[in-house]
């Protein structure tokens, strides 16, 4: 927070913020009360925001899919395409502070922790759909119930997503994004993939407000813009300081429609 006094009686106050971005507020002596109001209202909708993150696991995943099928084989395929991408999320070039020396070391720290940025998903039938979990390395996707995970549903009364996976393993959590692709398949049966990056595309629709990831309100934002775009099965939507969600009919779809249009810093407002 950067605090400018003014000669006027004014002060500007300029916040950065991961969640709203940059953004001024001014306050004027005397008027505390209506300064306090307009933070509270950029603050309100992203801490009254419900998260879903708990997951319920169920060891029922059919024997026939332990070891994977034709569509896991298409997200770890799809997973070494999104690390090619190479996508850190930071919200300015890194390259332009960074010296080369300095920016593979940050590049060698990210691979040395297992992680790649975003996610994929791919349908599966009308009630399921295979998904990367969370903080994994997606280069490297494998093992069932570990790299890809079969998301069979959301229970609202445990606010918790349902995933299946094979007996006797201890499975990795559900990505935080789990929620929003499961809202988009279940209104659109043509969507058959989803992909998630930390990067941007110019002309498209956004979120007007940066909910945090995994929460309901997120979800329904994303699942309303998908909704009124002009192909819900080829949507590209903006999610605000974040990212991007992008529908297809596959994953092959989705990463040539978006070959070589990608931005990899997101605009902050």
């Amino acid at each position: 927070m950067y605090i400018l006094h003014n000669d006027n009686e004014t002060t500007d106050i300029y916040f950065l913020t991961p969640e709203q971005g940059f953004y001024k507020l001014e306050y004027r002596k005397g008027e505390a009360a209506t300064f306090f109001k307009q933070i509270f209202e950029r603050l309100e909708p992203l801490a009254a925001s419900q998260l879903v993150i708990d997951n319920n696991f169920y060891d029922d995943l059919p024997e026939e899919m332990w070891n994977g099928d034709e569509i896991t084989r298409s997200l770890s395929e799809s997973g070494k395409k999104l690390d090619r991408m190479n996508l850190l999320p930071a919200p300015f070039p890194l390259e332009e502070y960074l010296t080369p020396r300095d920016l593979r070391h940050l590049k060698k720290l990210y691979g040395l922790g297992g992680l790649s940025y975003g996610n994929l998903s791919a349908r599966r039938d009308s009630e399921s759909f295979w998904m990367s979990a969370s903080g994994i390395n997606k280069a490297d996707m494998k093992t069932v119930g570990e790299d890809f995970l079969l998301i069979s549903g959301y229970d609202p009364d445990k606010n918790a997503m349902k995933v299946s996976v094979p007996p006797n393993i201890t499975p990795k959590r559900a990505s935080v994004d789990a929620i929003e692709h499961w809202m988009i398949y279940k209104e659109h049966p043509e969507v058959g993939a989803i992909v998630h990056v930390h990067a941007w595309m110019d002309g498209i629709k956004a979120t007007e407000i940066n909910y945090p990831c995994g929460t309901i309100e997120l979800a329904k934002t994303v699942a309303e813009l998908v909704r009124i775009s002009k192909e819900p099965s080829k949507a590209i939507i903006g999610l605000k300081n974040h990212g991007l969600t992008i529908t297809g009919a596959d994953l092959d779809d989705i990463f040539e429609r978006i070959e070589g249009k990608i931005i990899p810093q997101v605009p902050m407002s």
